[in-house]
């Protein structure tokens, strides 16, 4: 992390010239120009900065997880990071980095200092949150991070903290939030959340749900120690978001480019992205049933398919024309009518809008006036239910896992978002016939005594899709992304396989880390990078703190 300073050229030695220049120079002064802004002028842009890191850096994680993956073999950045490996010397994948130290940063420590100085504890509550959430967003992308001396005065070097040192530093921030969002004693004449904040509306009861929900994910890290608590999951995910109002959605106004769904036409940045096999196998009842699709099965097809997925031309592979890629082999139907379609829509294969803005070309979550989630009461669900299971309270995990299917149908069923943004069904919400047909069909278990951790894990799969990346990535590191259910003796992600050619420095081994940003770290803090390993060539395959038992 360079630090950047502004070194004066003029010096001023004489106090009469200081006086005759101090008109001129006291920029303060200018009502145009202010320099200590309200938090409520600020905060917007904490929360639109957001995507930034979360939707740039996804295009690379996507292809981790097997959300999507490239169309193309012919980019060989894109073919290494479909095989699990990076791209050197680049920021690429570096900018959740960039988010957490520069782009939200110093302004949410700005806010804290205003909105306590102000009696503003709204904002000071809900800045801390974000500062959690991006924290918590960085080591579990990154591992070691700089935590301690992050936005340190007077430091050129920074040193990296170890992952358990940040786990317990979110701990504390989201401590603190909820401390101040429960406040009441704000300042009369302070503005209060409400004004600039278009997530919630200011309220800050949800912005506890959130934060409580950040818990819920720091807490359930660990499954894998012997210090891993499940009741303080379950008392988090209780005390998180309850239904799709509860949702902390970034929505996007679609005016500018700057304020565009960097996932929609009009920013054409998944022209070469394809949806993967691995989601179409779960959603068209392969993976749940063991059975190929065909015109006799179409009953355990996912009716949220058609919602989330595109179909290509040729719908005579038994699953309607859904097809995908596998990781580092691309589209194997180059041309003809079996391609795989591209996200924005059925038979779709280049993008019809690039730098025009459309409602016509939309599919799901990728439109250019559609919202971006950052945590839904789906997730929180699935959470729960895993925490409950690996409890041994399979009643409760049964009525999560449950809840959590349910959820995720309202998300998609929903018919109004912030800001006008568009519905994500496609042309109809999902009937409640369908609805019901699929909780009692093949794919969704219905008593504890057959439900297992594959079940959760993969319906939770299947419900962050799209967004829930790094939620997702986090899951397939904790069962080692191939690590077998004891019950059914398959893989708890059945179905996920490694790329068959992984990239070739990853020396055999399946990506953990994702590398510090290249031009702040590599550059100018190397001594640290050296000290915990980061300049060895496979530093991406060590296993994160919190994978290990």
């Amino acid at each position: 992390m360079k630090k950047l300073f502004i070194i004066g050229i003029l010096a001023m030695t004489a106090v009469s010239t200081f006086t005759s220049c101090k008109k001129y120079l006291d920029i303060n002064s200018d009502p145009d120009t202010p320099q200590f802004p309200d938090a409520s002028s600020v905060f917007p842009t904490q929360l639109s900065g957001i995507p930034r890191g979360l939707q740039y850096d996804s295009r690379y994680v996507g292809r981790y997880v097997q959300n999507w993956l490239s169309a193309n073999t012919a980019t060989a950045a894109n073919v290494n990071f479909d095989r699990m490996g990076y791209t050197s010397a680049s920021d690429a994948a570096g900018d959740i980095w960039r988010q957490v130290y520069y782009g939200l940063g110093k302004n949410l420590d700005y806010i804290i200092d205003q909105g306590k100085a102000k009696q503003q504890w709204d904002y000071v509550g809900a800045a801390y949150t974000l500062k959690a959430m991006m924290f918590q967003y960085a080591t579990d992308y990154h591992g070691e991070i700089v935590f301690k001396d992050a936005f340190k005065e007077n430091a050129v070097f920074f040193r990296y903290d170890e992952q358990e040192a940040v786990y317990k530093g979110v701990d504390s921030l989201c401590r603190l939030a909820i401390d101040y969002l429960g406040r009441t004693d704000l300042s009369p004449s302070a503005s209060k959340l409400a004004k600039g904040d278009f997530v919630y509306s200011g309220n800050t009861a949800r912005w506890m749900k959130f934060t409580y929900g950040i818990l819920a994910r720091n807490f359930h890290r660990t499954t894998n120690k012997s210090t891993y608590n499940a009741d303080s999951v379950i008392y988090y995910c209780d005390k998180s978001l309850v239904d799709v109002n509860d949702d902390f959605l970034i929505p996007f106004d679609a005016s500018k480019n700057d304020d565009t769904n960097f996932y929609g036409t009009y920013r054409d940045n998944l022209t070469l992205f394809r949806q993967s096999n691995f989601i179409v196998k779960l959603l068209d009842g392969t993976v749940f049933s063991g059975v190929a699709p065909s015109a006799a099965t179409a009953f355990n097809r996912d009716p949220r398919m058609k919602h989330m997925l595109s179909a290509s031309q040729d719908t005579t592979n038994g699953n309607g024309g859904f097809r995908g890629v596998d990781p580092g082999l691309g589209d194997p139907n180059a041309s003809g009518t079996k391609r795989v379609a591209a996200l924005w829509g059925d038979s779709i294969y280049t993008n019809p809008s690039s730098a025009v803005f459309s409602s016509l070309y939309k599919r799901y979550l990728f439109g250019d006036k559609v919202v971006f989630p950052v945590m839904t009461a789906s997730e929180i669900q699935f959470t729960k239910a895993e925490a409950a299971f690996r409890k041994g309270d399979k009643n409760t995990a049964l009525a999560a896992y449950t809840k959590g299917i349910n959820l995720h149908f309202d998300f998609i069923n929903r018919s109004t978002f912030p800001r006008g943004n568009q519905t994500l069904f496609n042309t109809n919400p999902i009937s409640a016939t369908e609805r019901t047909n699929y909780l009692n069909g093949n794919d969704v278990k219905r008593s504890t005594a057959t439900l297992t951790l594959s079940d959760i894990m993969l319906q939770k799969y299947i419900a962050l899709w799209g967004w829930g990346f790094f939620e997702t990535w986090v899951d397939l590191r904790r069962y080692h992304y191939t690590d077998i259910d004891p019950t059914t003796g398959l893989q708890v992600y059945n179905g996920f396989a490694l790329p068959s050619t992984l990239a070739p420095e990853n020396l055999g081994k399946p990506v953990y880390r994702v590398r510090p940003r290249y031009n702040s770290e590599y550059i100018w803090n190397r001594d640290e990078l050296l000290r915990i390993g980061a300049l060895n060539g496979d530093y991406h395959t060590y296993e994160m703190w919190f994978s290990q038992p």
